[in-house]
This record gives structure tokens, sequence and C-alpha cells, in this order.
């Protein structure tokens, strides 16, 4: 006689397919960095922000929350994408991220590239039309980063420029949603951090994936010309964005363009002073010094955006 199926066995299936999903989505959000994804959404918040404040209005909240989960979403889009096209390199470099070490699945991270992407340009459509065709452009940038067929990322000079234009792209997305016409304060601020973007923490984090980036046919500027030209060019480049951006604070003279321009000279400094040779250990330099100039260039913007936050709200 046939025995009816037990409670347990019946939510068997959904509660394991709901704990895969679950485990995936995880994944998939540590494959695309959180701290990249906050960065992102931070410059967003920060250009809507910025330039409200200059029309002395109050940014729309509801366009600005919609509009800043969807450049969330376009965000963890880009950089799954990403993770997939590095998938050779990262485990020639021996990557811990999801994807190199097995732990996510490249049909299911190619499936949260196509989810996420739609449900960005669906917001953006939310948030209005601007911010919709922002999040296509950027979407745009990004795989065009790591797609095949043109592949920026293989070259330090294409890879800036496109790092670059994103990074803009996020700022003029964020003014698109404060429903305000950009001011000369977030014009400079976002100018300057996006050059930043392009000229420092793209050529900062190819040190130390020299090896991998080779066999992969990459000429980037630290396989070409060697890491320690590449630090250099980092620690200089530094020093020539801090100029540029306490001009512009000296030109607009808002508050919080003054804060940015102190606290990033202060960045800069120590993204030079990270950018002296790495400590040798056995002959060899450990993976936290070559990704020391890349991680203090991101702990600088973080404070730099921070600054201009806190200083418009005490303003």
């Amino acid at each position: 006689m046939p025995t009816s199926p037990s409670v347990f066995s019946v939510f068997d299936v959904p509660w394991s397919s709901l704990l895969s999903t679950a485990r995936t989505v995880r994944m998939c959000l540590r494959e695309a960095r959180p701290l990249v994804q906050v960065m992102f959404v931070l410059r967003f918040v920060t250009g809507a922000l910025l330039t409200a404040s200059a029309a002395h209005q109050r940014p729309d909240a509801r366009h600005l929350l919609i509009g800043a989960a969807a450049w969330w979403a376009v965000t963890v889009s880009v950089y799954v994408f990403n993770g997939v096209s590095d998938l050779c390199e990262d485990r020639a470099n021996r990557s811990q991220r999801p994807l190199a070490s097995g732990r996510l699945s490249e049909g299911a991270a190619r499936r949260a590239v196509v989810v996420t992407a739609l449900a960005g340009l669906l917001l953006g459509w939310a948030a209005g039309w601007k911010v919709a065709e922002a999040a296509a452009v950027f979407l745009a940038l990004g795989y065009a980063y790591s797609a095949p067929w043109i592949a920026a990322k293989c070259r330090s000079w294409s890879a800036s420029a496109v790092t670059c234009a994103a990074a803009g792209t996020t700022y003029l997305a964020g003014v698109a949603s404060s429903g305000s016409a950009l001011s000369a304060e977030a014009a400079v601020f976002a100018l300057v951090l996006s050059l930043g973007v392009g000229l420092i923490a793209a050529v900062a984090k190819d040190l130390g994936s020299t090896r991998g980036d080779a066999l992969a046919g990459r000429r980037t500027l630290a396989v070409v010309r060697g890491e320690h030209s590449a630090r250099r060019f980092c620690a200089i480049s530094g020093g020539v964005l801090t100029l540029a951006l306490t001009a512009g604070a000296l030109w607009v003279h808002e508050v919080p363009l003054d804060a940015a321009a102190a606290v990033f000279a202060v960045g800069a400094l120590c993204v030079a002073g990270r950018c002296l040779p790495p400590r040798m250990k056995n002959g060899r330099a450990g993976n936290s010094g070559h990704r020391a100039p890349y991680r203090s260039w991101m702990a600088t913007q973080y404070a730099v955006h921070l600054s201009a936050l806190g200083a418009l709200v005490l303003a």
C-alpha cells in the first residue's frame, strides 16, 4: 500500500531550492565586490545631493532611492560579468573569489548578469528616463570593459578611459535623479574623482596580477612597463589630481568641496606612500603589498565622498 508523502518531504525540494538560490545570490554579491557596489551607490547619491544643494532644492526622495537601487543592480551586473570574463586570469592568479574558487558556477553567474541588468534598467525607468539612459550607458561601458570582442581591460589606456567614463556616468545619473541642473561644485567633484578612478584605480588594481594578465595577453602598464612604473604613475596621478581638486575648490569656494579637497590631499599622500615597493618576504612580495595602493585609493574615495556629504549636512 503506497504511503503518502510526509510533511517534510513535501517541503524538501522548495526549501533546498530556496537555500540554493540564497547561496547563489550571496556568491554573486561577493563576486561583484561589496565595497565597489557601495562605492558606486555613494557616487550616485553624492552627485544628486551636491547638485540639489547648489540649487537650494530637496531631491525627490523616491527618485533618489529608486535610482540608487537601479545603480546598485547595474553595478552588480557589470562586475559579475567581469568576473566571468576574468575567470582564466583569476584562476592563474589564484584568486579566492567565488567564480575562480568554484563556489559560484559560471552558468549561475551569467544568469545573474542578465537578471540584474534588466532589474537595473526597469528601476532606472521608474526613477526617470535620464536615469534609465545613464544606466544603459553604464552597462554598455561595463560590458565593453570585459567583453572579449573589445576587452578594454586588456590595455591600461582603454581600461582607464572606460572606468573613468563609467564613474562619470554614475555622477551624472545622480544629477539626473535630483531634478536639478549640474552645478559647478558637482562638476568639479565628479570630474576629479572620475579621473582618479581612471588614472589610479584602473592601474593600481593590476598590481600583483601580472602573471595571469601576461598569460591572458593583456598589455597593462604593469605588464608592459613593470610594477615599479605602474606604482610611480599612480603616485604622480594622485599628486596632480590633488592640485586639480584644490584649484577647483578655491574657484567654487563651497564648504563640501573644500572638505573633499582637504581629505583628498591626505588620501593622495597615503596612496603615494603605499606605492613604494612592497617589502619582500622569502624573495617574494605578499599579495597585501601588491594590493596596498588600490586599497588605499578605495579608502580615500570613501573618505572624500563621506566628508563632502558630511559637510553638506553640517553647512
